[in-house]
């Protein structure tokens, strides 16, 4: 039952989240896109709410324009705007240059006798051509016609006095007296000079203090800055606006766009924008009440995140990637016109027009479907990497290169790296020509239309950068792999025979570990089978050294007591103390090889405690005075008086040096000179014994080693077990034990841990 409830909790925050941010995010567009605006954003928003679409900016601009056409039909001059040809080629006005001047406050007139229009007459010789008299009056018959359909502007035009077009027949429409036929609330006459307004009623003063100013509504002339000049002044126009448009259709032969409903639709616009501001309002507010739910349930959404991963992961991620990038394209593409002129201007101008960035992402802002449509293909991906399993291996590149690697690694290792080093050559052949080709196009065409032949080169671009992502992660996979090889033979060298290197079974150098594997098993097997022989070998001697001490207590005590009887002959005499010598020395090997067999087996028992290492030298050198004063060599010693503290066991290394000592008087040269010496080396305490040989040493001979003699020759009746002793007892006190051959100088070194005073 738990299992369920937590089901159902991930489900429910999960589809909180999904309704709370499309809403969000749907309901935010057309805002979003007002912002962009800024103050004329702000005012569409407050216009849409306007119940009389009379009292909007648009209706005063439509109007202003109505105007500006009848004036140019009343005073004979060209209708400069789309829809209204010339016959011929006309293409620039210097009417609206005028017109322009006058919004700078420059204080222009506003005429058509200076008018000039320039175009390319059928014979271009003839150069500037302008349209004639009969040209101008059958544009604007044209025109005429074309208004006359729109009922919702009722018009007079007249020149002179005299009524040159209309379409307010029979409806009472009368300038002058301002009278305004029935179910038209709205009345505009001008007299050659100002404008008279009226609306509902009431008139209205458009001119405000007299001057026109950018941010003026009302582009009417009549201004002290804006004024006709005397072709224009005998011109009158009354124009009446219906309260509540209606929808005219008409057909004509015509392909030519002209103003027709404009006032419906403007009425149209603001009802549709109302409500559609209405409902986003709605969207954000229910959005961000699910939002608000997700949030108090955002633990539980993760579960249905992880589920969703689970379903999306099977997807090839350069399938999901794409179709991220189709969602891209899909929003930028909500305004190609837009998108072509900022390119163009970016390219051609050197510059990023804000105006028209702005207009651009208007209507990207606008396209609420692909808004949504890319935020969640966005999303999918994002959590497909966050909880999916590998989500970057699971990719169609990477199961072709997993196949191409598989047959690669049947080559040698030689002729694998001569592959990618041509494969890298030609990769950077093909990235260079990629990256080059779209500048030249650039440069040929001198159009942003040149992008659409360059992006499959781009996308091969994009290719051979991940090939050469590739082929460098390799270079530094390789590269960990030799390293890790390096480090595995040095921990061999080292003596660690235990762990073996293992290296992904795809690893150039795979077969190399295994096969160093197999060494280093080899080795420890050896090792360990050496050990174990030298196991058997001190357990048999410490056993047979063992049953050799009963009888040889015997023996010595009988040997005393034979020593111990009168009257016996002298080489009788002679006889027992070749026994007595024989004796002793074998008790002493006995005794040898019981401390090797204890010491080797970790049972040697060890008494540590703090003791000046110097005092041990100076009473072990007291001991020995006796042996030291008869033998045929001088000691020398340099002890420091201060104490050099240590931790050891004190008898042990009372014997280690009584070895050293004994082992350099028997040995050294006669005459030559004994130095024993301690010093302090850093944190460490450091004695030392120098002897030269009386007989050459033979080189690479371990004198550490159990009944090892430095002359196989000799017959001195030692064990060849004193070093060996001496090396065991070191390090069982924790200390480290050294022996060095310099020709035929010995020296041996005995290394502990100083404590801290």
């Amino acid at each position: 039952m738990d299992t369920k409830s937590k089901k159902w909790k991930a489900i429910l925050s999960f589809l909180c989240f999904s309704l709370g941010v499309s809403l969000l995010l749907g309901g935010a567009a057309p805002f979003l896109s007002l912002a962009l605006r800024g103050s004329q954003g702000v005012q569409e928003l407050r216009e849409s709410f306007e119940t009389d679409y009379q009292n909007t900016t648009q209706f005063r601009r439509n109007i202003s324009g109505y105007l500006e056409d009848f004036l140019a039909m009343a005073s004979g001059s060209p209708l400069d705007w789309y829809g209204y040809p010339y016959d011929g080629e006309y293409t620039y006005s210097y009417a609206q240059e005028s017109a322009e001047a006058a919004m700078e406050g420059l204080g222009l007139q506003w005429g058509w006798q200076t008018e000039t229009s320039y175009g390319v007459s059928e014979d271009s010789s003839s150069g500037p051509s302008y349209p004639s008299d009969e040209e101008i009056e059958a544009a604007a018959k044209r025109a005429h016609e074309r208004f006359a359909k729109d009922k919702n502007i009722l018009y007079t035009i007249s020149y002179d006095g005299k009524e040159k077009y209309t379409n307010a027949e029979g409806t009472g429409l009368d300038g002058p007296s301002l009278a305004q036929p029935e179910g038209y609330n709205f009345l505009l006459y001008f007299d050659g000079k100002k404008a008279t307004i009226i609306k509902d009623g009431k008139k209205i003063d458009p001119y405000g203090d007299g001057y026109y100013r950018e941010e003026n509504d009302w582009y009417l002339p009549g201004y002290n800055n804006f004024t006709v000049d005397e072709k224009t002044s005998h011109a009158t126009v009354t124009i009446a606006a219906a309260k509540v448009p209606m929808l005219y259709v008409s057909t004509d032969n015509s392909n030519s766009a002209y103003r027709s409903n404009d006032l419906y639709y403007l009425a149209r616009n603001l009802s549709q924008n109302r409500q559609r501001y209405i409902v986003c309002a709605f969207a954000l507010t229910a959005g961000a009440v699910f939002f608000l739910f997700y949030l108090f349930s955002r633990r539980q959404k993760a579960r249905a995140d992880r589920f969703l991963a689970r379903i999306t992961g099977r997807v090839y991620i350069e399938f999901k990637v794409l179709i991220l990038l189709l969602a891209l394209l899909f929003a930028l593409l909500a305004s190609s016109y837009n998108m072509r002129e900022l390119a163009y201007y970016v390219y051609n101008e050197g510059y990023l027009d804000f105006w028209m960035l702005s207009s651009y992402l208007q209507d990207v802002a606008q396209n609420t479907g692909a808004v949504l449509f890319l935020f969640w293909m966005g999303y999918l991906l994002v959590n497909d990497l966050r909880y999916g399993v590998h989500p970057l291996k699971h990719s169609l590149l990477s199961r072709l290169r997993a196949s191409h690697r598989r047959a690669e690694l049947r080559l040698p290792f030689q002729q694998r790296m001569e592959r990618r080093l041509r494969r890298i050559t030609a990769f950077q052949v093909i990235l260079s020509a990629a990256a080059a080709v779209p500048l030249f196009f650039f440069m040929i065409y001198n159009s942003p239309g040149a992008l659409v032949i360059a992006i499959p080169l781009l996308l091969l671009l994009a290719l051979g950068l991940w090939a050469l992502h590739g082929f460098n992660r390799d270079c530094r996979s390789m590269s960990g792999d030799v390293g890790a090889l390096i480090d595995q033979i040095g921990t061999v060298r080292a003596g660690n025979l235990s762990m073996p290197l293992t290296l992904p079974e795809d690893a150039d150098l795979c077969q190399a570990a295994q096969d160093l594997g197999d060494i280093q098993r080899g080795m420890n097997a050896a090792l360990e089978e050496q050990i174990r022989s030298e196991r058997m070998k001190v357990e048999l001697i410490a056993n047979v050294s063992h049953d050799i001490k009963t009888p040889l207590t015997s023996i010595i005590s009988y040997v005393e007591l034979l020593d111990e009887e009168e009257d016996l002959p002298e080489h009788v005499r002679d006889y027992i103390e070749i026994l007595k010598g024989k004796s002793q020395r074998l008790k002493t090997m006995v005794q040898d090889v019981f401390e090797v067999s204890k010491a080797t087996s970790g049972q040697l028992p060890v008494d540590q405690e703090e003791l000046d290492l110097g005092k041990l030298l100076r009473q072990t050198l007291a001991d020995m005075q006796e042996q030291i004063a008869g033998s045929p060599v001088q000691l020398r010693s340099e002890i420091p008086e201060e104490p050099v503290m240590i931790q050891a066991d004190g008898q042990r290394l009372y014997r280690v040096f009584q070895n050293l000592l004994q082992n350099a008087l028997q040995y050294s040269l006669e005459g030559s000179r004994i130095h024993v010496s301690l010093h302090a080396d850093g944190s460490m305490a450091v004695a030392s014994v120098k002897n030269t040989s009386k007989t050459e040493i033979a080189p690479g001979v371990d004198f550490t080693e159990r009944f090892v003699r430095g002359d196989q020759s000799r017959t001195d009746g030692g064990s060849g077990l004193g070093l060996s002793i001496a090396r065991s007892f070191t390090e069982a006190c924790g200390g480290r034990f050294s022996v060095e051959t310099i020709a035929d100088l010995f020296v041996v070194t005995v290394e502990f841990a100083r404590l801290p005073e």
